[in-house]
């Protein structure tokens, strides 16, 4: 819709100059409050566009830093429970150790 009343208003502006070069008075004025009704019409969806673009960006963008922090929360776990292991490991191989002396 915002490309069609983009050319809507390229095309009234053209028609205009072109009235006007030919020295054409008649209708101008309504043709130039058409197109100007137009170009409201068209940067209020291009407002509107822009807006929600923002807030889409606004969103993902706390999405990735939520993202991110669980990440970082699930690499420490992770390494936690890495440490954990080693240790459930090593107190195993001590236990071994020293139940053959």
């Amino acid at each position: 819709m915002t490309q069609d009343l983009f050319e809507q208003v390229k095309l009234l502006s053209l028609e205009v100059q072109s009235l006007i070069r030919q020295g054409v008075k008649e209708g101008v004025s309504e043709r130039i409050d058409q197109r100007n009704e137009l170009l409201r019409e068209w940067f209020a969806q291009v407002n509107e566009l822009i807006g929600l673009t923002n807030e889409q960006q606004q969103f993902l963008e706390q999405l990735l830093q939520q993202e991110q922090h669980l990440l970082d929360e699930l690499e420490q776990q992770q390494k936690s429970l890495s440490g954990h292991e080693r240790g459930k490991k090593k107190l195993s191989a001590y236990q071994t150790i020293s139940r053959n002396q």
